[in-house]
């Protein structure tokens, strides 16, 4: 069904010109924040030109000064009647392309909104309880936010880094960073700041807060809005601070074949280690934990050493008394990081459990299965105190096939530019019952697992669900997923699913590639659709490919009405799905509605329009309107297509043809100035969807 609006004018069409709000008499915006109510429709059904909004709107400017910005919101369509009389349109009111908030201001209008300011969503890429040793610690933390422009997310974000008596020092980041990542070789954009630590206390653990100055917003304090320390989720860090060199580590060789337990002694210095080495990993840490209380005084405590094995094989033994560490992990590492490959540790094909300390650290090993069914890493976690890390390593399942208990109970578990061996995942960061395991993944090849809390910079990811809390995990809050590449052949699911409340902390998905190919033939991105009665609230989805499949998004299919919506912009669909009213024959299921009129959205492109209709209108799963500059159906625009619209084999490459007819997205409209290859704007802008230029 095709309504009009006024003489010649479609639903969806808008203008290029501001038309003053205050001309429109007795202009009303409702509580929900997205309708206008218009007394007299005659104005707005004359008008010469599409009607928009001029509000004033507090936010923040690149030195994180408050100040007060003019937005134009689009007064897009009139609003129909809810099932069965959805042929009908209601009597004034107006659908607008961005919600009002209730701080916002309108000359000459009622603003009635009672929809807050929606928060940023953020990522740490440093992980928790790291040593400085120098006097400057690069910080890093990955944002996003519904209102991003000019290439960025957020206006500023303030680093804050305290000591327990009340030193502090600050660093604002205006501008963002990129980093890559060698096992995925994707890149992260991100807010950075080296923080100089040298006028804070020595030998301590420091707390690192920051504050996030939205364009539009409230800033956003982790230490005050994100969860309490410590959490899998967004939350506030520690570091130790050693740049003095006063802390102490002590540094031990391990060589299972020269070693000898007897004679093997702890040194000072890394290149004094090889003078005589330990046979074990487990004598190793009881000397340094010997050391650390005779020369330091941390009674009980390995951590700040590091562990040292030599090129071969090891096999884990349990060392989680002798391991043991307070403030900072105890550290495992390849003594030569060249010879990562050929410096393996292993389970040795038996169950190692309880073995491993409650915080460590592992760094440039190849980490082996020995046995199909072995229990590999294990501390007892049963929460997030217990913490687990991996930088630069490979895991290797020895064509053993997976386990999901392989690594078990360790709390949270954050990767970093890890890798997983090719076709045979050993199942490193897979849910096994209810234990506590909650993993991040950062610049890492195929190492997220069902149990991704949070994922950026990320490929070879076959799928992730959103989950509720379960037995000793948490809700997953405040989820980033950003700059992965997803791809699946044989999915029964959806690759991304999200089936669980979304609050005000949000989910934010950005930049990411979602492949659908092969015998898969669900949806490739299910968002809080297909009989979900879950509400969804500030869900941030900017500058994604989703190539082969249909994105399902916000359905009220049932007899549950919530509200759900979000900041849907630059992003490439093959399909767009959104259930209503009508589909599920409910007159109150109009609580996606601001999805349905495309509120909060803008420049996205629809390849195959919908599953249902090609057009727009109330029968539409493609929804009642375009969002702004929004574009359905057109040609796949990729180089190397091999998704389901094209050769249908996977591992496609989403780079547009330069002879596309794909839109540009202007540089003032772009959520982000790089994208997960690396890629920036040109002058002219970039092309909607992850990849921003053509090959």
């Amino acid at each position: 069904m095709q309504m009009t609006l006024g003489v010649g004018m479609k639903l969806g069409q808008t203008g290029a010109e501001p038309y003053a709000l205050n001309s429109l008499p007795n202009t009303e915006i409702l509580a929900d924040g997205w309708q206008v109510l218009q007394s007299d429709m005659t104005h707005y059904l004359n008008a010469s030109e599409p009607q928009k909004l001029l509000v004033s709107r507090p936010g923040f400017d690149r030195f994180a000064t408050p100040t007060l910005a003019e937005t134009t919101v689009d007064l897009t369509g009139r609003v129909r009647q809810p099932y069965p009389d959805q042929s009908n349109f209601t009597d004034n009111s107006i659908a607008c392309s961005e919600f009002v908030y209730t701080a916002d201001s309108i000359e000459g209008a009622s603003n009635h909104s009672m929809r807050s300011a929606p928060q940023p969503i953020a990522m740490w890429l440093n992980h928790d309880r790291e040593r400085v040793v120098s006097v400057t610690h690069e910080l890093r933390l990955a944002v996003a936010h519904a209102h991003a422009r000019d290439g960025q997310p957020v206006a500023a974000v303030k680093f804050i880094v305290k000591d327990a008596v009340g030193n502090e020092v600050t660093q604002l980041a205006t501008m963002q960073s990129s980093l890559r990542f060698e096992a995925s070789g994707l890149q992260i954009p991100h807010f950075a700041a080296n923080v100089d630590l040298s006028s804070l206390a020595q030998g301590v653990l420091l707390t690192v807060d920051a504050t996030i100055y939205p364009w539009v917003g409230e800033a956003f304090t982790l230490s005050i809005g994100a969860d309490p320390y410590p959490s899998p989720n967004l939350t506030i860090l520690r570091l130790l601070n050693d740049t003095n060199g006063g802390y102490g580590a002590f540094y031990a060789l391990v060589d299972s074949t020269t070693g000898d337990d007897a004679t093997g002694q702890v040194a000072t210095a890394r290149v004094d280690s090889a003078t005589s080495p330990f046979a074990t990993i487990v004598a190793a840490a009881g000397a340094i934990k010997d050391l650390n209380a005779a020369h330091h005084g941390r009674v009980d405590d390995a951590g700040g050493g590091v562990i040292l094995l030599a090129e071969g094989v090891h096999a884990l033994t349990p060392f989680k008394t002798e391991g043991h560490s307070s403030d900072i992990p105890l550290c495992i590492a390849a003594s030569d990081p060249a010879k990562r490959d050929t410096t393996v540790l292993t389970d040795g094909g038996v169950n190692r459990f309880n073995g491993i300390p409650t915080r460590l650290r592992l760094r440039d090993l190849t980490l082996r299965k020995g046995g199909p069914n072995s229990v590999f890493l294990d501390s007892g976690a049963a929460s997030a105190e217990n913490l687990l890390i991996a930088e630069n390593c490979a895991w290797d399942a020895n064509e053993m096939g997976s386990y999901g208990a392989w690594v078990y109970r360790v709390g949270r578990f954050v990767q970093i530019n890890c890798t997983a061996s090719e076709g045979n995942d050993p199942r490193q960061g897979n849910s096994f019952s209810t234990e506590a395991i909650m993993v991040s993944a950062i610049g890492c090849k195929g190492c997220a697992g069902t149990i991704t809390y949070n994922a950026v910079g990320c490929c070879d990811l076959d799928e992730f669900t959103l989950r509720a809390p379960v037995g000793d995990r948490p809700a997953m809050v405040g989820t980033f997923l950003g700059w992965n590449k997803f791809s699946n052949g044989s999915a029964t699911n959806a690759i991304v699913a999200i089936r669980t409340e979304i609050g005000q902390r949000g989910f934010a998905f950005v930049g990411n590639i979602i492949e659908s190919w092969g015998t898969s033939t669900n949806a490739a991105l299910r968002l809080n659709a297909d009989s979900d009665e879950n509400p969804a609230q500030n869900i941030v989805f900017h500058n994604n490919t989703i190539a082969g499949e249909r994105a399902n998004l916000l359905y009220l299919d049932g007899a549950v009405n919530v509200p759900k919506s979000g900041s849907f912009r630059n992003n490439l669909f093959h399909r767009i799905n959104i259930k209503s009213d009508i589909f599920s024959a409910q007159t109150s299921n109009t609580g996606n509605w601001p999805a349905r009129y495309k509120v909060g959205w803008a420049d996205n492109v629809a390849i195959a329009g919908s599953s249902n209709e090609p057009g727009y209108g109330a029968s539409s799963w493609l929804g009642e309107l375009p969002s702004v500059r929004e574009v359905a159906h057109i040609a796949a625009p990729w180089v190397h297509d091999r998704s389901h619209s094209g050769d249908n084999t996977g591992g496609g490459s989403y780079v547009p043809a330069a002879s596309s007819s794909l839109p540009k997205v202007a540089p003032e409209n772009m959520p982000y100035s790089t994208d997960l290859f690396g890629n920036t704007p040109v002058a002219e802008g970039a092309f909607i969807g992850a990849v921003f230029s053509a090959a």
